[in-house]
């Protein structure tokens, strides 16, 4: 996600990319490994400031923003 930063990533390009799994059903197990990155990067994991989803297509990773 960080050489892609600022662009949407598929769910079917991570399954494919990270885990050299060739996408057949459901992708769901892409979001739960989100929620967990989620839990451990993000100060509020419910309101994401780092992976943002991107509804249909899948996630982006924005910019952390200057404090």
């Amino acid at each position: 996600m960080i050489e892609r930063q600022g662009r949407v990533i598929t769910r079917e390009h991570m399954l494919n990319t990270v885990w050299n799994y060739e996408f057949a059903g459901d992708s769901r197990i892409v979001d739960v490994h989100i929620s967990h990155l989620r839990d451990k990067l993000e100060d509020n994991p419910k309101k994401p400031q780092l992976i943002k989803t991107v509804r249909g297509l899948g996630y982006k990773l924005e910019r952390p923003k200057e404090q």
